[in-house]
């Protein structure tokens, strides 16, 4: 996990909340982030599309002990979430630069990933 940015857990789900992929450390349950990732996913983009800003491609959540990235992107035209989280060390900006490197990486390698 890249402890540099303060990484906890990565975790790719299908834009129906099933985990295709994660790195998680310590007591997280990938799969039950995997759904409830897709469902933040869900709410952003109906939040955005209601407010006329169009697609939803990421949110982020502010906690008290550190945040997550909820990142939407495509891998071989099948859309996909990705949920990054961070603890309080975490800065912001280079979870976003680190999601951001995933995303690219996982789409790039499109069905040999899955």
């Amino acid at each position: 996990m890249a402890s540099e940015v303060g990484l906890e857990a990565v975790v790719v789900a299908t834009i129906d909340g099933f985990e295709i992929v994660s790195a998680v450390s310590g007591p997280a349950q990938p799969e039950r982030i995997a759904a409830l990732a897709s469902s933040i996913a869900s709410i952003g983009s109906v939040a955005t599309q209601e407010a006329g800003l169009g697609h939803c491609s990421n949110m982020i959540l502010n906690t008290e002990r550190g945040f997550a990235v909820v990142r939407q992107f495509e891998i071989e035209k099948r859309e996909v979430v990705m949920i990054v989280v961070a603890d309080g060390f975490g800065h912001l900006a280079q979870v976003m630069y680190r999601a951001n490197q995933l995303a690219k990486e996982f789409s790039a390698a499109g069905n040999s990933t899955f």
